[in-house]
């Protein structure tokens, strides 16, 4: 059980910093003012033919690869499009951002190689952006500065700092895209701002984690054909198996007495009082097995979490 939970955690982090596997050392910060996209056009139907111009041209500019040119592009020309084209702007970086991770964080590590990040802003989770102005390293400042202004930010991860993609920055563009890419984009904003889990152990409250669950069912259930479907499902698989197992440094039940904490258990009972919800449809299943338990939590406990987590997953597909 525990392997599997671990696994569950890598999947989050993997989720969130999505490819650290092949990083090898620290990542940067943010740093100048983000610059607004124009507002959209009166009348987007008498511009068609501008529109795919545009759009012709952002997949030129896709093409080069060099995401500074592609933020610009897409701030200075996202307010011109429709909905259906700000999506695919938004979709577009998102990509290559993903793509990119392993070449930022290696430009970085190449040029941090006094470890400077680290001495400026090593007790901090995220390396601030008024700091960027204390990177002595001149090669470094303007890598991070770039990085930054890329839409990542740098998370410290086992003592060096890694760049992850900062959606709370990619809501600037919400005034023009769908809903759908909306509420995607603020769900992983809600990780992105802050780790659901790192060394082993929650980083929020089960509270919390219940809630950012709930959010991303609800999505799942409301844009059950939507292109995110799959990822926002995997994202709610590993976020519920660990509100149900726990973790190494923050079980759910005391390691001596084995009894389930007071806090669990209270977050558990609310999660289930949850109106036609796959995930308090399961909860309240499993807060029937601890009771019949006695509040203890053992191995044959353990077990139930796997299944029902499956059971959740098959609900959720049934109403699709």
């Amino acid at each position: 059980m525990k392997k599997s939970i671990n696994m569950a955690i890598i999947l989050i982090l993997v989720v969130l910093v999505t490819t650290l596997s092949g990083c090898k050392k620290k990542s940067p910060a943010i740093t100048d003012p983000v610059k607004e996209p124009a507002g959209p056009t009166e009348d987007l139907g008498a511009n068609e033919k501008d529109r795919e111009k545009i759009m012709t041209e952002f997949n030129n500019v896709l093409n080069g690869k060099e995401l500074d040119k592609i933020v610009f592009f897409i701030d200075e020309n996202i307010g011109k499009l429709s909905q259906i084209e700000g999506d695919k702007m938004v979709s577009e970086l998102e990509k290559i951002l993903n793509q990119s991770l392993d070449v930022t964080t290696n430009k970085i590590s190449q040029a941090d190689t006094n470890g400077e990040l680290m001495t400026i802003a090593g007790t901090e989770l995220f390396f601030p952006e008024d700091k960027i102005k204390d990177i002595q390293n001149e090669k470094l400042r303007d890598e991070i500065t770039k990085t930054i202004n890329s839409k990542y930010k740098l998370i410290n991860l086992e003592g060096s700092y890694y760049p992850i993609i900062d959606y709370e920055k990619i809501k600037q563009y919400n005034n023009y895209i769908s809903d759908e890419m909306k509420e995607y984009i603020e769900i992983k904003a809600m990780d992105s701002n802050e780790p659901v889990a790192m060394d082993a152990g929650l980083r929020i409250s089960y509270d919390d984690l219940a809630d950012r669950i709930i959010k991303t069912e609800k999505y799942i259930e409301k844009y059950s054909q939507g292109q995110r479907y799959e990822e926002m499902l995997g994202n709610y698989k590993n976020k519920l198996a660990l509100y149900l197992g726990g973790l190494d440094n923050t079980p759910i039940a005391d390691f001596e007495t084995k009894k389930i904490y007071d806090d669990v258990l209270e977050s558990y009972n609310k999660t289930a009082k949850i109106k036609d919800s796959a995930t308090a449809f399961v909860v309240n299943k499993y807060i029937d097995v601890i009771k019949e338990n006695n509040n203890l939590i053992n191995k044959d406990v353990e077990d139930k979490v796997v299944s029902l987590v499956n059971e959740a997953l098959s609900s959720l597909e049934i109403s699709k």
